[in-house]
């Protein structure tokens, strides 16, 4: 990505009074993908007004690191994201599917004899 579009991508990701990160672990960053995530987090780390980060993810924050490269970047990136965090752990059964209509069928062959029938040739 180019110096300019990386900036241009960073500052739309800082201007939402919310943003949502969804899946974080589900991809591995490089270097370059993670210095921008740090640079979004930090820089609405020191935006004023409303300013909201909802992160999700089915890995504990300290397995995060297999999924980012890059020295330090990703221990500041946290450091700055848990400041004043609200953590929730969710244990049990997704909500995924919870709509999900499961049907099972059974089917048993049966032999019947008909008068008169043939086998087809293949």
């Amino acid at each position: 990505m180019k110096r300019g579009n990386a900036s241009r991508v960073v500052g739309s990701l800082v201007k939402p009074s919310c943003l949502i990160i969804d899946e974080v672990g589900r991809c591995e960053f490089d270097k370059a993908c993670t210095d921008l995530l740090f640079h979004v987090v930090d820089r609405r780390y020191e935006k004023d007004g409303p300013n909201t980060m909802i992160l999700t993810s089915n890995a504990v924050a300290s397995d995060w690191p297999q999924f980012f490269t890059g020295d330090d970047t990703l221990l500041c990136t946290l450091d700055r994201i848990f400041d004043k965090a609200s953590v929730f752990m969710m244990r049990g059964p997704s909500y995924r599917g919870r709509g999900l209509d499961t049907f099972s069928v059974e089917a048993v062959p049966q032999a019947t004899k008909h008068r008169g029938a043939r086998p087809i040739a293949p």
